[in-house]
């Protein structure tokens, strides 16, 4: 909505150069965001926003496990999405955290699925080292949102939550762009 206020051309030249630096320091749009507008409800806001898809993660291919990588990124965004609706009441939020830390599970298994199905090919084969760190930078954003979650129990932050979501999702995003970048050289 607020590119469709500049001429076409300028805005997707914005666009595209938001794309640019997202893509080559995840985050940077949240963190551009943040140092623009001052409020505690930003992080909020973004993490209701983090369940819009968006094309540059998305592996566009007719493989069935392709098609499912991107459904299973896509639910867990989904669902780390709607945390803000759910986390002042206690047994909707409970349910959530189950259905996220599932999701995590299928994500994560689809995702060794694609490392098994594509070992010995050329571009796995070459981006193998940094398919391995996604991962488990991944795994490792998966367990500072569980850790925030143990904290909120304790503590009652929300903010703390919201931003390990954020950061998941991020993650999610970055695991997912290696892969498409895998199978397009692929």
């Amino acid at each position: 909505p607020f590119l469709s206020s500049f001429p076409p051309d300028q805005g997707k030249q914005l666009r595209d150069a938001f794309v640019y630096a997202e893509k080559h320091n995840p985050g940077f749009i949240h963190d551009f965001i943040s140092g623009l507008i001052h409020t505690d409800d930003l992080t909020e806001t973004l993490l209701r926003l983090g369940a819009t898809e968006c094309s540059e993660f998305l592996i566009l291919s007719h493989v069935e496990l392709h098609d499912h990588l991107n459904r299973k990124a896509q639910a867990l965004r989904v669902l780390l999405s709607t945390i803000p609706d759910h986390i002042r009441e206690r047994s909707e939020f409970l349910q959530t955290i189950k259905d996220i830390a599932q999701s995590i599970k299928d994500l994560l298994n689809c995702v060794n699925s694609f490392s098994q199905l594509n070992g010995s090919a050329p571009a796995m084969v070459q981006n193998k080292r940094l398919f391995d760190y996604q991962k488990k930078c991944f795994v490792r954003s998966s367990k500072a949102f569980s850790d925030s979650l143990r904290n909120f129990f304790r503590e009652s932050q929300a903010g703390l939550v919201f931003q390990a979501a954020n950061k998941l999702i991020t993650q999610t995003n970055v695991l997912m762009r290696t892969i498409k970048i895998i199978t397009e050289r692929g």
